[in-house]
């Protein structure tokens, strides 16, 4: 069949590739049928034809969600203190309440960390009474068997002092544990990335220093984290360099206020990249 007749063909072929989501796009019809099958990646269920109409598509989206970055809302803080609730459960008093606020303005900590240092709260303590600020409830890690499948990039769980914990398949629930607080952006931001139902609970400090290098090794080669913070335009063509070079078919993209998560599909792994924001 020469290409005249592969043309007049085409049309009834069924429709195994969609038409390019780039309005822009300079490529026939019959180019994008022969060849995007090759090239093409969907994003967020929008579909392009090759590199370039990714990269043009994808700055757009940069561009948008750095907008939408501007009303997202900084974690939310507990009505009431954490030394005040230690003291209407009895585990200090207040005159070591008084020592510790002394004690934290000297040292800049938090004020869990600094009624440990003075013995006044054991860790499963202060564990307790912040889960109870944020209304959640403790889960303590009794197992190694954590769910690596759900893969959430190293610099987020550093950065934002969590862990995945627990994951039933069924719904794809996961259960990520936090040490200082719920950032319930960051966590619709994994509901957008892993098509999982996030659920926010607390573990104790030394629980998380403990796991956490195994899921950074686990993550090793399989993220890269700019540090600097970049335009919608720097963004987008370090992105279409990635999908080259990984041949990802399909990229999902998600932002909180600290970073933008571009993450990669192809056939064999995925593949992340996080980009820094400045703050406002």
């Amino acid at each position: 069949m020469n290409i005249v007749e592969l043309a007049k063909s085409s049309s009834t072929w069924p429709n195994w590739v969609p038409n390019c989501a780039n309005l822009a796009c300079r490529r026939t019809r019959l180019w994008q049928t022969v060849w995007g099958r090759r090239e093409g990646v969907t994003v967020s269920g929008d579909w392009y034809c090759s590199a370039d109409c990714f990269e043009e598509a994808i700055e757009i989206r940069f561009t948008q969600l750095l907008s939408a970055r501007i009303g997202l809302e900084e974690i939310r803080r507990p009505r009431m203190p954490l030394g005040l609730l230690l003291v209407s459960r009895g585990v200090i008093t207040t005159e070591q309440l008084r020592v510790a606020v002394d004690r934290q303005r000297e040292l800049g900590l938090n004020m869990g960390e600094v009624l440990q240092q003075l013995g006044y709260a054991k860790q499963e303590q202060v564990t307790s009474a912040v889960a109870a600020q944020w209304g959640c409830p403790v889960f303590s890690i009794r197992t190694n068997n954590l769910p690596f499948q759900v893969r959430i990039p190293r610099a987020l769980l550093e950065f934002y002092g969590m862990l995945p914990v627990h994951f039933v398949e069924a719904g794809r629930k996961l259960m990520m544990g936090c040490v200082r607080g719920v950032h319930h952006q960051v966590l619709h931001m994994i509901e957008q990335m892993t098509a999982c139902s996030t659920l926010p609970c607390f573990i104790a400090a030394r629980q998380f220093d403990v796991h956490l290098p195994a899921f950074l090794r686990g993550a090793a080669n399989q993220e890269v984290t700019f540090e600097q913070s970049s335009s919608s335009l720097e963004m987008a063509r370090i992105a279409r360099n990635y999908l080259l070079q990984l041949g990802a078919e399909q990229v999902r993209v998600a932002i909180c206020r600290d970073y933008l998560w571009t993450r990669f599909f192809s056939r064999t792994k995925e593949f992340d990249l996080l980009f820094r924001q400045a703050s406002h």
